[in-house]
């Protein structure tokens, strides 16, 4: 799963160099991305009973959905 979201990340920054104006889209999908990514993180840490670790894990997956709406909803108003 770190590989992927490694590569996701290395993709995404790319993209973001060259495309300009979508940039904003592809760093709300990423967000998105690590919004999943962390909250099946959260969840296994609340499994094995790591309950600061399950905290910091759904305090990230916040902040990344709330990236990725705000950020999603300016690309959308942009693109009108």
């Amino acid at each position: 799963m770190v590989k992927l979201a490694q590569t996701a990340a290395t993709q995404s920054a790319a993209q973001n160099d060259c495309e300009g104006p979508s940039s904003a889209k592809d760093s709300a999908s990423l967000a998105a991305y690590i919004a999943d990514m962390t909250a099946e993180l959260a969840g296994l840490a609340g499994e094995a009973r790591l309950p600061m670790l399950a905290y910091f894990l759904n305090l990230a997956r916040v902040e990344a959905q709330i990236y990725a709406r705000e950020n999603d909803a300016r690309a959308i108003a942009r693109e009108r």
